[in-house]
């Protein structure tokens, strides 16, 4: 029965105009899934300590290995983009969807959401006589060892002015997770753990120190 249904099929897509068997092909090829990272980021209360102040943002990719997944996480997430879809929890629970991000750009956007959140203005660009949150990003991964998912995640945060670092604090985190989910229990843990390493930052010190 099965050898019938193909041989109809062919001789279906032999009498087919060529450009809409294309359009099938590209039909069938968009309706694939395609394995995505999705992380949940849950700021810190919204509290105005840093109301009236402005400052440029600009992150700096210093990871070693541009690759997000290690050996282990591959093989769950084939045909990955390097990519990452981001979500904010909201304080009703919901969560509002921001898009998807290549790792920098990732968390220029969780930061500007950071900023705005203290009160802080956060400029579309460098300007004279303003300071610079720069975020030198030193690690982002997420690899599977034996049962448990592994996430990794480090960053440098100065404070930038006439290109003389004022103040600078380091964050560093790793998390794992038994694999009970599958990727699911892959996305909570890289939601947890950037939650946990954005939030720990402690950005009113940051700005003190830097006295700006």
């Amino acid at each position: 029965m099965k050898e019938i249904r193909r041989a109809r099929l062919t001789d279906l897509f032999y009498w087919l105009p060529l450009p809409l068997i294309s359009l099938i092909s590209l039909c069938l090829f968009s309706c694939a899934t395609i394995p995505e990272l999705q992380v949940l980021y849950r700021p810190a209360p919204p509290l105005k300590h840093l109301e009236g102040r402005a400052v440029a943002l600009r992150v700096e990719d210093k990871r070693a290995s541009k690759r997000i997944l290690g050996q282990g996480a591959v093989k769950e997430f084939k045909g990955f983009s390097g990519n990452v879809s981001l979500s904010v929890a909201r304080a009703d629970e919901n969560e509002s969807r921001m898009g998807i991000f290549s790792v920098p750009d990732l968390m220029r956007e969780a930061f500007r959401i950071r900023l705005e959140r203290l009160g802080v203005k956060v400029l579309s660009g460098p300007a004279r006589g303003k300071p610079e949150l720069v975020i030198v990003l030193r690690e982002f991964s997420l690899d599977l060892e034996g049962w448990q998912w592994i996430a990794r995640m480090g960053y440098e945060a100065r404070i930038v002015k006439g290109g003389v670092t004022l103040a600078s604090q380091s964050i560093n985190g790793q998390a794992q997770r038994f694999q009970s989910l599958g990727r699911e229990s892959a996305d909570l843990l890289m939601g947890e753990i950037f939650s946990d390493s954005m939030n720990a930052l402690n950005l009113p010190r940051l700005f003190t120190q830097a006295g700006v």
